[in-house]
């Protein structure tokens, strides 16, 4: 069974989608209602669920700060935002602070169905111990705590195109051919070539988000023209971005 959380202050909306949750899924239900983000925090005293849908904007506390204070308390669940705005903004926000899927309203009922199915066989199919989802890792980086703090740095300034060796290397008060040296020897990798790798695969996320365009997507991931983002995807891939989407879709539909 999987448990669902509404947080909305909208009545229409909350209607809609415990309408659509009654009426056209299986192993789903709601156990818990709220209209807005203060609510949704007290309710979890009481409440366990598995994924919490949240608008993104309402009055008391929003949708992205009650994802950010249930990561603060360490609270294990799925969000899925809900928004009336259809600015990027809005998504990759909510998506780099762990959001499952971005909708915007209206809902489109068949896609909402199918991505709440798509979490449940998720969640049915997790292992009892769950590692957090983390950028691609090579044997022995956490051993070193310089390079584990490196790789921090990298995680959250991935979409900064003028990231570089040598600014990091700079931060930490050190030279970048002894950061090269050592990122090399803990990882594997070289700097640039570990920072792509991070990038791409940030970038396979966002493809499996349909509202995102594939232009929109290569920028977002620190790529300042769309023909080298197109160009690194399919050589770390074999097939370009829109590709790669298509056959996502395929599966999600199949």
């Amino acid at each position: 069974m999987l448990n669902v959380m509404l947080v909305d202050d909208e009545r229409v909306v909350k209607k809609t989608i415990r309408t659509l949750i009654e009426t056209e899924t299986e192993g789903i239900r709601i156990v818990a209602e709220a209209s807005d983000g203060r609510e949704a925090l007290q309710a979890l005293e009481f409440y366990t669920p598995d994924v919490v849908i949240t608008d993104i904007r309402m009055p008391g506390m929003s949708g992205l700060t009650l994802m950010q204070e249930m990561s603060r308390r360490q609270i294990q669940t799925d969000f899925v935002i809900l928004s009336g705005y259809g600015d990027f903004q809005y998504a990759q926000t909510a998506i780099r602070c762990g959001a499952a899927d971005y909708i915007l309203k209206p809902i489109d009922p068949d896609y909402f169905v199918a991505m709440l199915q798509q979490l449940k066989h998720k969640r049915q199919s997790r292992p009892a111990t769950v590692e957090p989802v983390h950028e691609p890792q090579a044997i022995g980086e956490n051993k070193h705590p310089m390079i584990k703090e490196v790789l921090s740095v990298m995680a959250s300034r991935y979409s900064d195109p003028k990231l570089s060796l040598g600014e990091v290397a700079d931060d930490f008060g050190i030279t970048p051919n002894y950061l090269g040296t050592l990122f090399k020897k803990v990882t594997g990798e070289s700097f640039i070539r570990y920072l792509t790798r991070m990038r791409i695969e940030q970038a396979k996320r966002y493809l499996q988000k349909p509202f995102i365009k594939v232009y929109e997507i290569g920028h977002s991931v620190g790529f300042e023209d769309y023909s080298h983002f197109a160009k690194t995807f399919r050589k770390l891939n074999g097939c370009s971005p829109t590709e790669y989407r298509n056959e996502m879709v395929n599966q999600w539909n199949g």
